[in-house]
Order: structure tokens, then sequence, then C-alpha cells
């Protein structure tokens, strides 16, 4: 007997798609309803509310309003995700031994990143992305290009589909995001196709609408489906409504825009699974205690009155009266209050509750912000936090790993476009306060030049007690003087003090990226810490000179010692002869003295040789 081939609906062969797409995703979608349905369950969980989906027409709909719990879940994800998201962690462009030149185009990369990391929101968005894959598993960051800039989109995993079969290995070729939008800014989007947005009905399933909305959003399908191999022309991406299709092009990357974070990576499948999946058992039955307990106070905790059979007393004498005189013959009405529940219900509800934590890898102090007893100097803190922390190592790298991924897909969409749309001029990040703009050519580097590594912005304690501690014991070491523990002690309350203090040193700081990047020579003031300049260009101009950096600006560097060592110099003529009550003779005026500025001079001119 010969069997006949399966023939799969391959909407990416199809020269209209839609039709194909929107019976695909129907069928995706009737074959995902276990796990939308735990999503929406762990949801609940979470918010303490009775979902009913996650449609802009379904999600305020609750089905159950009165809900007594302890809310474990929610403490355990929410202290997690704090504790996880303390770091900024930041992408790192390093060059494989490369020259001064390169290593420039790296540092001006990495700023490029940065500052489409600020614009775009990275860091505001990652806490929530984090958080999803807490509750849900999975979370979803999606990086996407829109006109000339790059964009970041957290994307609910309840958006998003893979067909069973094809994420099996945790690698599908096809994806797929459903999204409400609305009809007129769709309208607006794709002008070509007003009448058949116009006509499009609001989806194909009725079951997204079970309540009447004012609104006018309409489902639209994005699919992706991966060329076959590097190289190959089948990959496509599609955009469309239940009529038409909005957008096809070819896809040639080998990836989707999205970047996933998973809590516990599955064994088998594409979707992870978080901590509202592991201890949900746990606050079921805490919820089932609660109820009991709120049932049994309800019932029990009125007192009873037991009055002997023939005393003659009457229901009317008991009131809320005080002083009330209540007559009786013969035996004495007894008022008794009956316990409510036996004492081992509580103590199951308060392990119940405790071992919630433990398999979570969360302690209840870090959940209550508290601090162990006797836990006091810095370094037992963190050794403290360090060992909690364990528990938490492969979602910590995953978090790190998307943000390079991060910065991965924002150099590729930078590539696109300032190619496509023959651009130059690319913002950047000049400091923490500013901006500049810088030609594309200096930026661009090719992937091979590079491997990306990542590294928090801050790696001290968060704390004002712990980071004074930190920097108190690195100073007591000898490895760190007092300009830099200026720099690491960022307290707000302190930020306008530490500012001023360190304004000397940010000024060298900037001259020599101005004569090592720009080429451009800044003498130096006067006024300026000469002791510090020396310190900072002589490590600056032997790590050039190591880089090979080119010779003339090398030779701005050795000027600007040179200026530095010849203002050092007047300085101590102009003390001692202040000190003696006289100018020395034929000493000239010190700087800022009424004299000239002082000139360039070379190695003969009887100062310090550079």
């Amino acid at each position: 007997m010969q069997v006949e081939p399966y023939i799969a609906l391959q909407w990416w062969t199809q020269e209209q798609p839609y039709d194909d797409l929107v019976q695909s995703f129907r069928v995706i979608e009737a074959s995902d309803v276990l796990r939308r349905e735990a999503l929406l369950r762990y949801v609940r969980l979470y918010g303490n509310s009775g979902l009913w989906g996650y449609t802009p027409f379904t999600h305020n709909q609750v089905v159950d309003r009165a809900r007594v719990t302890m809310n474990v879940i929610k403490s355990v994800c929410d202290t997690a995700v704090s504790r996880l998201s303390r770091q900024r962690p930041r992408p790192r462009f390093i060059t494989h031994g490369g020259n001064w030149s390169l290593q420039r185009k790296a540092r001006l990369l990495e700023r490029f990143t940065d500052q489409a990391f600020y614009q775009g929101g990275l860091y505001q968005l990652a806490p929530k992305i984090l958080l999803d894959a807490a509750v849900l598993g999975t979370g979803c960051l999606k990086v996407y290009r829109k006109g000339a800039e790059v964009q970041f989109e957290r994307v609910f995993p309840g958006e998003l589909f893979v067909d069973p079969a094809d994420g099996f290995y945790g690698e599908p070729r096809n994806f797929y995001q459903r999204k409400f939008i609305d009809r007129q800014v769709l309208l607006r989007l794709f002008p070509d196709h007003y009448e058949a947005i116009s006509a499009a009905s609001r989806t194909t399933n009725a079951e997204d609408f079970t309540a009447t909305a004012l609104v006018d959003q309409i489902e639209v399908l994005e699919a992706w489906h991966l060329p076959s191999g590097r190289g190959a022309t089948d990959g496509r991406h599609v955009i469309c409504i239940s009529n038409a299709t909005l957008q096809d092009d070819n896809w040639e990357k080998g990836s989707f825009p999205f970047i996933f974070l998973r809590w516990t990576d599955p064994m088998l499948g594409f979707w992870g699974e978080g901590v509202a999946g592991e201890i949900q058992g746990m606050q079921m039955e805490i919820n089932k205690l609660l109820l009991k307990i709120q049932r049994a106070f309800h019932l029990m905790s009125v007192p009873r009155i037991y009055v002997e059979n023939g005393s003659k007393i009457r229901k009317s004498f008991f009131n809320n009266e005080i002083g009330t005189i209540i007559p009786f013959s013969g035996t004495m009405p007894q008022q008794v209050t009956p316990p409510s529940l036996n004492r081992e219900i509580f103590d199951h509800l308060n392990m119940l509750y405790s071992r919630s934590f433990e398999i979570a890898g969360i302690s209840q102090m870090a959940a209550t912000s508290m601090k162990p007893a006797g836990l006091n100097s810095g370094a037992a803190l963190r050794e403290y936090q360090d060992v909690e922390s364990l528990r938490f190592t492969t979602v910590s790298r995953q978090y790190e790993e998307m943000f390079m991924e991060a910065a991965r897909q924002v150099v590729g969409i930078g590539k696109e476009i300032y190619s496509e749309d023959n651009r130059h001029d690319v913002v950047v990040t000049k400091d923490a306060n500013s901006i500049d703009v810088v030609d594309w050519e200096s930026v661009d580097m090719d992937e091979d030049s590079y491997v990306l590594k990542v590294h928090p912005t801050s790696s001290l304690p968060a704390t004002p007690s712990g980071r004074l501690a930190f920097v108190e014991q690195m100073i007591s070491l000898g490895l760190l003087g007092p300009d830099e523990a200026k720099d690491l002690l960022d307290f707000p309350d302190l930020e306008a003090k530490l500012s001023l203090d360190r304004a000397a040193s940010t000024l060298i700081d900037r001259n020599i990226e101005l004569m090592i990047d720009e080429g451009m020579y800044v003498a130096p003031e006067p006024y300026a810490d000469h002791q510090l300049a020396l310190k900072k260009v002589q490590a600056a101009l032997m790590k050039a000179e190591q880089n090979g950096v080119d010779e003339d600006r090398l030779a701005l560097m050795r000027e600007y010692l040179a200026q530095t060592h010849l203002m050092l110099e007047l300085a101590r003529q102009q003390t001692m002869a202040n000190a003696q009550g006289m100018m020395m003779p034929g000493a000239p005026p010190a700087p800022g003295m009424g004299g000239a500025p002082p000139t360039a001079i070379g190695a003969n001119d009887g100062v310090m040789p550079v």
C-alpha cells in the first residue's frame, strides 16, 4: 500500500499567503489551548483575580471576584525579579587584538548601543520581561525597526504561537504573533490596503469577543519562516489580516526578531516553566485552607450560651446592653467559646507558605526586606547575598544574554538603516549627561572583528551602608585612591558635591579623549590638577603607544605632558619666591599671575624630557 505524502498548509510558498496563513494559525491556536489555559491560570494566581482571557475584549472579564489568599506566588516572583534586576547589564565590544583604530570603533559601537538601549527604554522593559519569565515561564523581547529608529517591545507570551511539532527541539522554523490594532492606525500604516482593512472583520475566532467593546480593533497576524540554510532565499515575513496580505517580504536572517528569557529551560519543547508553575500546587492548597479557616471562624467564633432545661430563662433577657440583669432558677447559664480550628491546621498553613519560598530558592527574609541577625559587616552581607543568589545563576546568565543578543540585533538593524537610507549621522552617548553625533563609518565594524561580553553598570552593593563598607575595604587594601572612591560613592544626596570634586578628573579624561580620538589638542589650564594630569596622561600615553595610535596623536599627548611639567615647575618657583618674600631673579611670572601663558617646549629646554 502506497502512502501519500503529507502536504501541510505552507503559507510561505503561496503568492497570496493570507488565507493559508490564517488557517494555519487557527490550527496551531487550537493545538496550543493547554498552554494558553496554563498561562491564564498563572496570571490569575499572580494577580489574585479570575481573568477570563488576554485579548483586549476579554482581559477585564473577571469570573471570580471573591478570593481569599496568601499570595505566595506574587511575593516569590516579585522578590526574585527585584533581586535579579538590580544590575543593569551593559554589553561591551571586545576586539581581537585590534589596533587603536579598531578599538575606537568598538568604543563608539558600544556607545551606539547604549544610546539605542536608552532611547528604546530597554532597561525599563527588562524587569517586566523577567517577571513574565518568573510567572509564565517565558519572557519575550521584540527588537524591530521603525523608520530610522530601533524599537523594543515586551510581548506577552499568550500572543505568541509555535507549532508544537515544529518547536519540539526548541528551534522552530515558523513563528507567529497575534496582535489587535486599531483599524485607523492600521489604515495609516498601510494606506495602500484601505478597502481591505475597512472591510476586515475583527477576527475569525468568535471566542475572542465575549464582551461588547467601543473600540474598533482588528486582529493582525505576523508570521516568519526562516530560510532553510545559509544563503537560502526561501525565508519569508508576512503581515496579514483576515482578508488581505498587508506586507510580504523576504526574511534572510537565521533567527526571529525575538529574544526569549526562560526561567527554567524545558526538557522538551519550546516554552519554559516559571515559578508559578512550580508552586501552584502549594498556592492552591493555601487558598483551600484559608477558605476553610474563614468558614470556621464565621461558624465557630460566635459564643454559645448553655442553659439548663427548666431554668425558666427567656431569650429576651439576653442582649448587648452593659450591666444586664438576667434572672434564673437552678443552674446558672454558662457562656462557652469553643476553639474554631485545630492548631495543626495553622501549622500546616505556615509550613506550606515557608516551603514555597524554599522551592523557589527565595528566603522569607529577602521577601520582607529583613536582614539576618548578626550580619552587620559589608563582607558578611555580600557573602550572604552571593550564597542566596546561587539558585538563580542560570536565570541571571540568561538575563545578561538577553542584553547581549539585543546589542547584536541593534547593530544589525543599524547596518540596515544606514545602508538602505544612505544615512551617515549616528547618535551615540558622550557621557552620563549628554549625547554626540558621529559618522557611521567610524562606528561600523565587521562582526568577526569583536566579541560581545557583558558586565553590570555597578557591581557595588545596592544599599548605602553596604557600598560605603565596600569602598572602605578597597581603600584599606590600597586598591582605591580618594578620587576613585569619590567616583564610586554616587549617593543621590552627595551627587552635587561629588560632581564638583570629580570635575578635575573629568576634565583631564575629556582632554585625553579629544587628543586620542579626535586628534584635537587642548592645552592644560593653569588651574588644573597638574599632578593628577601627569598620572593620567602618562598612563594613557603608554597605553596608546601599545595600541599603535598614530604618531601625530601621540605627539599631542607628549606636548600636553610637557606643558604640564612646565606649569608645575613655574608653580614650584612661585612658591619658593613667596616663601622667601621676593621673586626669584630671572624667574618668569607664574601662570595666572599676569604673565604670558607658557609655550610649548622640547626635550632640550631644561624641563623633564618626555
